[in-house]
């Protein structure tokens, strides 16, 4: 019960945290900028203009909300970091599992509700089961991202380098498959030791790496191709890849004297 009450109660000050932040007031600029973004280009799409205006609008929240996560994530750390706070709240009898526990969770909160408050715009562009769809597999993402920037942050402690550590993983599981896929049927052969070599190690970070590209497909608003199916494979690797990377932080974390 303790455990559980300690990891509750720092999970609610992270969202409190965001609140403070004005993270939710940040949310609605975007949406309003995306709004106004979108209906200008709408005006300007001479076929296609829903396609368009969906297409655009799903990049850009999407884009959006993993930059927003991970500079929330980041600076939100980093300062209990720099102003004593987790030492003043590892110096109580909390253990620092219950401590990331925590964090991770109010975290979450966060992402999911960054993630509905983008769905909110969709709904007058796209169909409501597509939405929700894509909704649902943007939160798995942001829970990839949160992960992700919490190593990144324990690793090496400094804002620049965390932010450039988790933008760069991020991209390469955004385009290492169809960089695979282009290494293994090139329009013209090599077969260097150096080529081999590249194509081993493209086929490397596949395995490493997670299928980000299947993650929040703009074409399921645009063209309504999902089902509620595709989320169970999603679900499956977000999974896999938390636990994998909260291993990670959980034994960085453990190591640093404070």
């Amino acid at each position: 019960y303790k455990m559980f009450s300690q990891v509750f109660t720092i999970s609610r000050f992270t969202v409190i945290e965001s609140f403070r932040n004005r993270l939710l007031l940040l949310s609605l600029l975007v949406i309003g900028i995306s709004f106004a973004m979108v209906e200008f280009i709408g005006d300007l799409a001479i076929t296609e203009h829903r396609v368009t205006q969906v297409a655009i609008l799903a990049a850009f929240l999407r884009m959006s909300a993993v930059v927003m996560v991970t500079l929330f994530v980041v600076s939100s750390t980093v300062r209990e970091l720099q102003d004593k706070t987790l030492e003043m709240i590892l110096a109580m009898p909390i253990r620092r599992g219950n401590y990331y526990l925590g964090k991770l969770i109010g975290f979450f909160h966060v992402a999911a509700l960054i993630s509905v408050v983008f769905a909110v715009l969709l709904l007058l562009y796209a169909d409501t089961g597509q939405v929700m769809i894509w909704t649902i597999s943007l939160f798995f993402e942001l829970v990839l991202v949160v992960a992700l920037s919490l190593v990144m942050l324990f690793t090496f402690n400094q804002v620049p380098s965390a932010l450039t550590g988790v933008f760069i993983i991020y991209g390469a599981s955004r385009i290492v498959t169809s960089i695979y896929l282009m290494s293994k049927y090139p329009i013209i052969a090599h077969t260097s030791t150096a080529q081999k070599f590249m194509d081993g190690f493209i086929e490397l970070l596949t395995w490493l790496l997670p299928d980000l590209h299947r993650f929040t497909q703009t074409a399921w608003l645009t063209y309504n191709t999902a089902d509620w199916g595709v989320l169970l494979p999603l679900f499956g690797q977000t999974i896999i890849y938390l636990v994998f990377l909260s291993f990670i932080a959980l034994f960085d974390f453990y190591r640093k004297n404070f």
